[in-house]
């Protein structure tokens, strides 16, 4: 697992809880993203709309349960983002 998504999942998880609901993603994205795209922690071309904030989290969960692990998150990113 890459520090690059370790950073980013940190940045993510706004209730520093350790998992990542959809929304706090939709709404980390929103809020956060062009400020993490800016300093090289997101690729400017993963910046994107709820639909695909939204599309990350589905290719993310893997189990299913609606929450992302860093794990779970990581897996994702590492091979979507060439981290």
């Amino acid at each position: 697992m890459s520090e690059k998504a370790r950073k980013l999942f940190d940045a993510l998880d706004l209730n520093a809880d350790g998992t990542l609901t959809r929304a706090e993603v939709i709404s980390a994205l929103r809020t956060k993203g062009p400020t993490l795209a800016a300093r090289g922690d997101l690729p400017f071309w993963g910046l994107g709309d709820a639909d695909d904030s939204s599309a990350l989290f589905d290719a993310a969960d893997q189990n299913g349960d609606s929450v992302l692990t860093f794990e779970e998150f990581a897996a994702v990113v590492d091979r979507r983002f060439g981290w």
